[in-house]
């Protein structure tokens, strides 16, 4: 799809209209009188979807019960001064990191529900190309602009440069999806928590085998062998690869060979204790059975393209999936690829997504007023994305809370500073532990780490199925993303 690159965006519709002084109260009254309506509409939407509650949660030893979306939609934050703006990195394209683009419109549903609490403040998006040098003139872009606080929403190699650019001018950074460091702020699950839950998610697999589509080894988990795909062009024999080194297939393939033949010691390096195989050898015997369990490593549209692959080649072992897979992108390339949306997938992290309006505390009420956030902008049809060439509607079913709670704590500590001053609005953000009370719809946060989400990752599996808490595609609407919904897998 294009996108309008580096350009400033208002990127709701009020702000699109702001031009016109005339704007009255009279309009903001009508708003909030709409979100009412649509609340009380939600109450009844969540009742109706009990039964699919029941689907989702089949591996729950108690079924979770729906809870009532009462929660107020709107954001309420004191003290935010007049012209606060918010800086938003995102990777368009196919760059590294483009994955989370759909995920990051999360943001605009922070800025809409703070508009209707009070709260003005203008979302300025920039485009890091997927690079290093990108990231950091995105940055010296944003801190031109005179935003208080930046999202990194986007991930790899290259947010460090971001992370410098932003440190030098002393900006504080939430980076949603990325690790942060002395440099920024994390929201995200640490490294040691996302590799313990890749090993429960492996159980008791003794011959765990490691696809590195460009991911790289998990840091922290053993492998018995490693398939180096990074640079594979052809998944499909790949997949037929992995079907016979896990025993689902059999036949000749050119894709790898078996690191117990004689023939080893050409089949590539070792990575932690495990054999590395080329994964597209000329003239490479027959894979023997020698695995038991896969993890897939790489971008979101890498491993949905090839889970679409390993579905064909009726791979029966269990498939693991890192992190990225969270990101809309996974169920986008798995759907572009011919796969099931309907299949088992695991993958690790914290439930940040839908099934946690299922709830019924305080937490479950916040994730229903963030969707209830989500279909008022999907309403508004002048409502456009981040960068402005579609539609909020055609992303509303993706968009995700952790970017929305990054948008949330970057305003709170400038209402804690009481200034848009970047040096005192990040000596307030180092101060704030936040949670679902301060409109967070995810896992609470404490900026007083480097690492703030203090949830330690888990086992996640994934549904295809409507849970009726977001709006409704339109048919034939401009490019929406297909959605799976991941929730805790509390079997493990």
């Amino acid at each position: 799809m294009s996108h309008v690159q580096d350009q400033p965006t208002d990127a709701t519709a009020d702000e699109q209209g702001a031009d016109d002084p005339t704007t009255t109260d009279a309009a903001r009254t009508r708003k909030r009188r709409r979100t009412a309506i649509i609340v009380a509409v939600a109450v009844l939407v969540v009742a109706a979807v009990v039964t699919a509650v029941l689907a989702v949660r089949v591996s729950a030893s108690t079924p979770a019960e729906a809870v009532s979306a009462t929660a107020p939609v709107p954001i309420s934050v004191s003290h935010v001064p007049d012209g606060t703006k918010i800086g938003v990195v995102v990777t368009l394209g196919d760059g590294e990191g483009a994955q989370w683009d759909d995920a990051a419109q999360g943001a605009l549903v922070a800025q809409r529900r703070l508009e209707l609490g009070g709260t003005d403040v203008q979302l300025v998006t920039k485009n890091d190309g997927g690079s290093a040098d990108g990231a950091r003139k995105a940055v010296e872009a944003l801190a031109a602009d005179g935003v208080s606080g930046i999202v990194v929403a986007t991930s790899g190699d290259h947010v460090r440069g971001a992370f410098t650019a932003a440190a030098d001018a002393d900006i504080p950074v939430v980076a949603p999806y990325a690790a942060g460091g002395d440099d920024a702020w994390s929201t995200a699950p640490s490294t040691e928590s996302v590799a313990s839950a890749l090993q429960d998610a492996l159980g008791d697999a003794a011959s765990p085998l490691l696809v590195d589509l460009g991911g790289g080894a998990p840091s922290g988990v053993r492998f018995a062998h490693v398939l180096d795909a990074t640079s594979t062009p052809d998944l499909g024999a790949l997949a037929t690869t992995i079907a016979q080194r896990t025993g689902a297939a059999a036949g000749s393939t050119d894709a790898a060979t078996t690191d117990g033949q004689d023939g080893a010691a050409q089949a590539g390096t070792t990575r932690g204790g495990a054999t590395q195989d080329g994964a597209a050898q000329e003239g490479a015997e027959q894979a023997a059975p020698d695995s038991d369990a896969v993890v897939v490593s790489g971008p979101a549209g890498r491993q949905g393209a090839l889970v679409a692959a390993l579905q064909e080649a009726n791979v029966t072992a269990p498939v693991v999936l890192t992190p990225e897979a969270t990101s809309p992108a996974f169920a986008a390339a798995l759907s572009q690829a011919g796969g099931s949306l309907s299949g088992t997938f695991r993958t690790v992290g914290v439930e940040t997504d839908d099934a946690r309006a299922l709830s019924s505390n305080a937490e479950g009420r916040a994730m229903s007023a963030f969707l209830g956030g989500v279909r008022v902008l999907a309403d508004d049809a002048d409502a456009k994305n981040l960068t402005g060439d579609r539609s909020f509607a055609s992303v509303a079913t993706v968009a995700d809370a952790r970017s929305h709670d990054a948008v949330v704590a970057l305003v709170t500590a400038v209402g804690a500073a009481r200034s848009t001053d970047v040096s005192k609005v990040s000596d307030a953000l180092a101060g704030l532990d936040l949670g679902a009370d301060d409109g967070l719809a995810g896992p609470a946060l404490d900026f007083g780490a480097r690492q703030a989400l203090g949830d330690r990752a888990g086992v996640l599996a994934a549904s295809a199925q409507d849970l009726g808490l977001r709006p409704a595609t339109a048919t034939g609407d401009d490019g929406a993303t297909p959605a799976l919904v991941w929730f805790s897998d509390s079997t493990d």
